[in-house]
């Protein structure tokens, strides 16, 4: 990963015309110009407030760091049932953008399910609220 988010910060870089130093100056707040190379290298992955610094110095999404959504469905297990089918088809279509809020959700439904389970009991996805209904407080 490391190395494909240097490869993409350094073509949108030079697509720009842009040195690393010039870079570094762009980036609010301030960066060295060695750290870019470093990035750009593979030998250093940026923080995501590094990234987003980096995609507003570029005019472009932090997304564009990365490769399109639909390799990075690659690395779920292949899809048994048709549900699973259905959320790798919805994950290409993603906005890079809803990636943080998508995380959140999956952290807070297996969260519900671990707790579900210390109680002695599990919870079945019927049970689960869909989004636009109302369900349990998940705090």
């Amino acid at each position: 990963m490391q190395s494909d988010v240097g490869r993409a910060l350094k073509k949108l870089r030079t697509e720009r015309g842009l040195t690393q130093k010039e870079l570094a100056a762009r980036v609010s707040g301030g960066l060295d110009y060695t750290y870019i190379g470093k990035i750009e290298r593979g030998e250093q992955l940026p923080s995501l407030k590094i990234l987003i610094a980096l995609g507003d110095a570029l005019a472009v999404p932090v997304g564009s760091f990365f490769p399109p959504a639909a390799a990075a469905t690659s690395s779920l297990r292949p899809a048994s049932s048709g549900k699973e089918e259905e959320l790798q088809k919805e994950l290409r279509l993603l906005d890079p953008a809803d990636l943080p809020l998508l995380v959140e959700i999956v952290r807070v439904l297996n969260r519900q399910r671990k707790a579900a389970r210390k109680m002695g009991h599990s919870l079945p996805a019927e049970e689960l609220p869909l989004a636009a209904e109302d369900g349990p407080s998940y705090e």
